[in-house]
C-alpha cells in the first residue's frame, strides 16, 4: 500500500474542541504521522474538507431490511441471500462514514463469516464486532434467530457456544421486544440469577455482555446481573415510560455502557408527550453521568442502516448536546466503551479510519449527510470525485 498525504482539509482529532488544518498521512493502515507529509507516495488535495475519524455505530441489524416487511423478507431469504443482505447494508454504511460496526443481533454464522470476509478483504464494509443470535428464552425477543436459552445450565451453555463460534459479544435479550410478537416488552425475561450466570461465563472466557432492556423491570434485573451495557435503556411501560432516576445513578455508578438506540425513527413518533418524556430520560441519563456510545438500532423499520448521522442529530435534540460532544460519541467516546482501543481518533499509531464531510460537523451535524471520502484500514473505500 502507498503512504498517502491527505492534505488541505480542516483536522478535528475525534477529541479537541474543534478542527485545525493539517496534512494526515497513512503508512498502511495505520495513521503515520499529522502536520507533514513524512515521505508519502500519494498525495490527495481534500482543501475545503473537514476530516473526522470514522464513525461507530453502536447497536446494528444487518440481516433486517429496514422496512415494515422485515420479518416477511427475514423468512424467505435463505442464507447465502441473506449474507448477501448483510454485505450490501454494510457497504451502504460504509460509503457513508460508518467504519465500524457492533452488529447485536444476526444469524451466528453469517456475522462471524461476514466480519472474518471483511477483515481478510474479501468483501468490502464497515469492520464488524458481532454477536451472533441474541440469547433469548423459548418464544423470546427475536427467537427466530436461534439463540433460545432457558435456566442457568443452558444459559451458560449458550454463551460457550457463542465463543465457540467466534462471536465478539454476547447480546442476551433481559425483555420483550416489539419486533417479536407474544413477548413482553415491559417485563424481565431472565431472573437476575439467570443473566448474572450469562454475565460470570462471558467474563471468564473474556467478552462482553450487552443486554436488550426495554421495560424498566428488565433494566433492573440487568444492573443487579453486572452486564456490561444495556441496549436501549428506555424504561417503557404501558402508555408512555415509567422512569426511574435511582437506577440511572446505579447504571452510572456501576460504569455499565448505555448504548440509547437513538435514531431517525423518532421523527416519526406522534407529537403526544412521548418525545418531551423521551428527551427527559436522555438528559437524565447523561446528567447522571453515564457512559454513553452512540447507536441507533439500524435495520428495524424505518431505521435505515446509513442513517447514524440522522440518529445523531437526534440525540444532539434530545440530549440538548453540542455537535462535537456528538460526534465524540460516535467516535473517541465509542471506541473508548466498545474495547475499540485501535480507533475512533485521528492520532498516530491508530487504525486509519478516516471521513472528510463538507463543511464543519462541530458546529453542524447536517455536514455528516455531505461525506466526499472514506478511509478504511489505510484504503480508500470511496472517493466522489474519482468515483471510488
Amino acid at each position: 500500500m502507498p503512504t498517502i498525504a491527505l492534505r488541505g482539509a480542516h483536522v478535528w482529532d475525534g477529541v479537541a474542541p474543534g478542527p485545525l488544518e493539517a496534512t494526515v498521512v497513512i503508512d498502511g493502515v495505520g495513521i503515520a504521522g499529522i502536520g507533514a507529509d513524512l515521505g508519502a507516495t500519494e498525495t490527495i488535495d481534500i482543501s475545503g474538507l473537514t476530516l473526522i475519524p470514522g464513525l461507530i455505530e453502536g447497536h446494528a441489524h444487518l440481516c433486517f431490511n429496514a422496512a415494515p416487511d422485515w420479518r416477511a423478507v427475514y423468512d424467505s431469504d435463505s442464507p447465502a441471500r441473506m449474507l448477501l443482505r448483510m454485505q450490501a447494508n454494510g457497504l451502504r454504511m460504509l460509503r457513508a462514514g460508518i467504519t465500524t460496526v457492533r452488529d447485536l443481533g444476526a444469524p451466528t454464522d453469517l456475522s462471524v463469516a461476514l466480519r472474518d470476509a471483511i477483515a481478510e478483504g474479501l468483501a468490502a464494509g464497515p469492520s464488524l464486532r458481532v454477536a451472533g443470535a441474541p440469547i433469548t428464552t423459548t418464544g423470546g425477543h427475536c427467537h427466530f434467530m436461534g439463540g433460545e436459552a432457558d435456566g442457568e445450565l443452558e444459559l451458560r451453555k449458550a454463551v460457550r457456544e457463542h465463543v465457540k463460534a467466534g462471536v465478539d459479544w454476547i447480546k442476551v435479550m433481559a425483555t420483550g421486544g416489539n419486533m417479536t410478537r407474544g413477548t413482553n416488552t415491559y417485563a424481565a425475561q431472565y431472573t437476575v440469577e439467570e443473566l448474572r450466570a450469562v454475565v460470570e461465563e462471558a467474563h471468564r472466557l473474556r467478552k462482553r455482555v450487552a443486554a436488550h432492556c426495554h421495560g424498566t423491570a428488565g433494566i433492573r434485573v440487568a444492573v443487579a446481573a453486572g452486564v456490561d451495557s444495556i441496549e436501549h435503556c428506555s424504561f417503557s411501560a404501558p402508555g408512555g415510560i415509567d422512569f426511574d432516576r435511582d437506577l440511572v445513578v446505579a447504571i452510572a455508578a456501576a460504569g455499565i455502557v448505555v448504548s440509547p438506540t437513538v435514531s431517525v425513527g423518532y421523527r416519526l413518533w406522534a407529537d403526544d408527550g412521548l418525545r418531551q418524556r423521551r428527551a427527559e430520560v436522555m438528559r437524565a441519563i447523561l446528567a447522571a453521568g453515564c457512559a454513553v456510545a452512540m447507536s441507533t438500532d439500524c435495520g428495524i423499520p424505518r431505521v435505515p442502516h446509513e442513517a447514524l448521522a440522522g440518529g445523531m442529530e437526534v440525540i444532539a435534540e434530545l440530549g440538548g448536546i453540542a455537535p462535537v460532544d456528538v460526534l465524540k460519541l460516535a467516535t473517541s467516546t465509542a471506541a473508548g466503551l466498545l474495547d475499540l482501543g485501535d480507533r475512533g481518533a485521528i492520532t498516530p499509531g491508530l487504525r486509519a479510519d478516516l471521513v472528510a464531510v463538507e463543511g464543519d460537523p462541530t458546529r453542524d451535524l447536517a455536514a455528516l449527510s455531505r461525506v466526499r471520502l472514506v478511509v478504511a484500514g489505510g484504503e480508500v473505500v470511496f472517493d466522489e470525485r474519482r468515483k471510488v
